[in-house]
C-alpha cells in the first residue's frame, strides 16, 4: 500500500505557483524527506498533505483516503506540528504538541495500547 500518493498536486497563490504538479509516491514504511531552497514548496506540500491547505490543483491520496473528499479522516491519522505551531513561548514542547494533538482531535485519554494500534496503521507504520 502506498502511505502517499499525489498525482499534479498543485498549489497557486494568486498568480505565484507555489508547488507545480507534484507526482509523489511513498509506499507504507519508506523514510522521506522534502530538500529545496526557501520558497521552494516543502512547506505547502507538507501543508496539502495533512489537510491544512486546500490544493488548488491535482489530487492526492493519503493512508487511502481522497484528500479532496476526505480531510478529516486523514487528519485523524496523521498530525503536522511545524515549529511555527508553538503557540506560547511559556509552553513545553510536551504542551504544545498534546495542544496540537487535541485539535486534531485524539483523547488524552485514549489507553495507550489504542494509541499504540493507531499507530501501526499509520502513514509511518512498516
Amino acid at each position: 500500500m502506498n502511505a502517499i500518493e499525489t498525482h499534479a498536486l498543485t498549489r497557486r497563490f494568486g498568480p505565484r505557483t507555489a508547488v507545480d504538479g507534484l507526482d509523489l509516491t511513498v509506499r507504507q514504511g519508506e523514510l522521506f524527506a522534502l530538500l529545496g531552497v526557501n520558497g521552494a514548496g516543502k512547506t505547502t506540500t507538507l501543508r496539502m498533505l495533512s489537510g491544512l491547505l486546500q490544493p488548488t490543483g491535482g489530487e492526492a491520496d493519503i493512508l487511502g483516503f481522497r484528500l479532496t473528499q476526505q480531510p478529516q479522516e486523514i487528519k485523524r491519522r496523521i498530525n503536522l506540528s511545524p515549529q511555527e505551531t508553538a503557540v506560547a513561548p511559556n509552553l513545553t514542547v510536551r504542551e504544545n504538541l498534546e495542544l496540537i494533538a487535541g485539535i486534531y482531535g485524539a483523547s488524552r485519554g485514549r489507553p495507550r495500547s489504542a494509541r499504540r494500534r493507531r499507530s501501526r496503521s499509520s502513514i509511518w507504520a512498516r
